[in-house]
């Protein structure tokens, strides 16, 4: 029961932080971003564009996948999504990344359960090795594909 509580206490803390964000940086959020946060966050994992088509899609009306990945494409932009490469799917972003500090997603190949960190050292290296290559990177963030430790 616990577990539930803080399931539900969880998700609604994202979805505060994400209209603190849009409210932060005027950006607006549409009902349809909002219902495919809402999906991200309810799904407690990384979920593919084609898989929130069909959720959100009713037996009337079949929302367009364009739909999905202009909604997607804004949250990412807005740093409330990630987009993970290894899985071709999303997952909502936790918690405000310190100054500094890079977001470090491990993704466990075998189950496709993800771990998110945050990491000055990595966003130090980042920075010195973009630096060395004449590169300036804009929104850091690394993924991590490999297996869950037992």
């Amino acid at each position: 029961m616990a577990i539930a509580q803080d399931r539900i206490k969880e998700d609604s803390d994202l979805l505060q932080r994400a209209d603190e964000v849009c409210r932060e940086n005027r950006l607006r959020m549409t009902p349809m971003r909002e219902r495919v946060y809402r999906e991200l966050v309810q799904s407690g994992g990384p979920v593919g564009a084609y898989d929130l088509v069909e959720r959100l899609s009713s037996k009337s009306r079949r929302i367009a996948p364009v739909t999905i990945y202009r909604a997607l494409d804004f949250l990412r932009d807005a740093g409330l999504v990630h987009r993970l490469a290894t899985q071709n799917s999303y997952i909502v972003s936790h918690g405000e990344v310190d100054v500094g500090a890079v977001k470090v997603m491990f993704v466990c190949s075998r189950t496709g359960q993800s771990v998110e960190i945050h990491s000055k050292e990595v966003g130090d290296a980042i920075r010195k090795a973009a630096e060395e290559a004449g590169f300036k990177s804009i929104s850091p963030f690394v993924e991590v594909e490999g297996e869950i430790a037992r």
